[in-house]
């Protein structure tokens, strides 16, 4: 078929091809407008990134190595990292030995030390068995359970030994101060073997109060309630804080449920046993110190990061973004790490609220991050300066929710130490129950509702006390928020 745009000779027709130069022109105009914008906007991406900030004195604070305070001879947190160390070996010198040959390996390079895989310590470690967990998924009496179950477990007691023993060494060592790498990449401590121990000494001190030797079995539980305060004053992580407030919980709901099946206890040895479910101190409960180090590592990773990316961006398989080409160039350490020192900063002041109304902490950590970043177009003017460092910053810190999370599990803690408080004392004081109501509320703040300071409640048809916390816990008798300590 003929061309339609063309004359009898077959030749373009002049309008038409004087049409497709003009449209031509057009088009090459248009993309060398859009090359230019996309040139100016490079241009001006790197024109602004072109220089990092200078270190804050607040991030300067945080990238300190921590000074420690503990001489070693009295820090259990070494027997604890030598739980599992082969026997007849010295906890106390291989437990500052790991330590120490870890940290030594972080300050030699620390890039490689948060991108590269760490050597292991070699030895035969040992391997322990205990496996009770306490009621972990019964709703049951745990002492009940545990008598019960005695003809099996007698024989895992015996077994753990070791166990039990350095545990106990651990507690006599007199103070506790964790020696923790500032970095993503540093080993998690060996809070799963104290765990086990402390469950492992719970059973015991049941057992010795079924046979009559409660000062034996209230001397065990009284050694393991004064050194978990100790760790949770002075642990340093967020998952040490929430490991211990579970262990600390534990133990309370053991002391309450030896109270109801040996109501002779109170008689006995009241003021020791309201001593060992007092709620936990400020200084306790506080996760000032963990949010710290959280913030700690932040900043530490900002500053190690690009010498961290150099020694694997060549590796196969390892996707280079976002710190590849541009995004490699538009990325800033000191104002990563600045962002990370005022991230940090000011969850702690949230957390730190002492008011019992949770809302002024919620509402604190939902404006933490229009603080940081701006409203409106500074929002867009600050997304442009250190693209990269922004991205990994969302990633890394938790965000409003998650933070409040932590400071919520805190509070449910301390709740149900408050909530086996009342109970104590309403058994050794023989409350009635149409008294109890009255009682509930007239009792003083450190033993009421710590989010709003409201009574806690008592169902007379149960002959239980509760509190509905903001946290699903496995300690919970229906594993969700209810908190529930039986009284009859």
């Amino acid at each position: 078929m003929p061309n339609a745009h063309a004359g009898n000779n077959g030749q373009i027709n002049p309008a038409q091809f004087q049409k497709l130069k003009t449209v031509g022109r057009w088009a090459l105009k248009i993309v060398l407008a859009i090359l230019s914008i996309i040139l100016l906007l490079i241009i001006t991406f790197a024109a602004i990134n072109w220089k990092d900030e200078a270190l804050t004195p607040e991030a300067q604070v945080f990238l300190r190595d921590q000074q420690y305070q503990v001489p070693d001879a009295q820090n259990g947190f070494y027997i604890m990292e030598a739980m599992r160390a082969p026997l007849g070996s010295d906890l106390l010198k291989t437990g500052i030995e790991n330590v120490k040959a870890e940290h030594a390996l972080y300050q030699k390079d620390k890039a490689a030390y948060e991108s590269l895989p760490h050597p292991q310590f070699k030895g035969e470690y040992v391997s322990f068995s205990w496996n009770n967990n306490r009621c972990e998924k019964t709703i049951q009496n745990c002492v009940k359970l545990d008598l019960a179950k005695r003809v099996e477990l007698s024989p895992q007691i015996a077994a753990n030994q070791v166990l039990t023993e350095r545990y106990t060494l651990m507690r006599t060592m007199g103070n506790y101060e964790e020696h923790l790498i500032p970095s993503f990449a540093a080993r998690i401590p060996a809070y799963i073997s104290v765990t086990h121990a402390i469950d492992l000494l719970l059973t015991q001190a049941s057992f010795d109060i079924a046979d009559g030797k409660a000062d034996t079995g209230l001397q065990l539980l009284e050694s393991n309630n004064a050194y978990l305060r100790l760790i949770l004053k002075n642990s340093s992580s967020l998952i040490s804080k929430m490991v211990l407030q579970a262990a600390i919980r534990k133990q309370a709901r053991t002391v309450s449920e030896l109270v109801v099946v040996y109501p002779a206890l109170l008689e006995q040895y009241a003021e020791r046993i309201s001593s060992l479910v007092r709620p936990m101190a400020e200084e306790e409960k506080t996760l000032k110190r963990a949010f710290l180090y959280e913030a700690r590592v932040q900043a530490n990773f900002s500053q190690n990061l690009l010498a961290s990316f150099a020694l694997i961006k060549d590796n196969p398989g390892n996707a280079p973004w976002p710190l590849n080409l541009l995004g490699e160039q538009t990325f800033q350490p000191n104002a990563t790490s600045n962002m990370a020192a005022k991230n940090g900063s000011l969850i702690i002041a949230a957390a730190e609220n002492p008011s019992v109304d949770a809302s002024y902490t919620k509402n604190r950590l939902i404006s933490l991050h229009q603080e940081l970043s701006g409203n409106g177009i500074s929002y867009y003017l600050n997304s442009a300066y250190n693209p990269v460092g922004k991205i990994l910053m969302q990633i890394a810190v938790p965000d409003d929710a998650r933070i409040g999370s932590y400071i919520d599990k805190s509070r449910d803690t301390d709740a149900y130490l408050r909530l086996v408080s009342l109970q104590v004392d309403i058994l050794r004081k023989k409350i009635a129950n149409a008294d109890r109501p009255a009682y509930l509320a007239s009792a003083p703040p450190a033993l009421r509702n710590p989010y709003d300071g409201s009574a806690m409640s008592w169902d007379g048809k149960t002959g239980q006390l509760k509190f509905t916390g903001y946290e699903n816990s496995g300690n919970n008798l229906d594993r969700g928020k209810l908190n529930i300590v039986v009284l009859d």
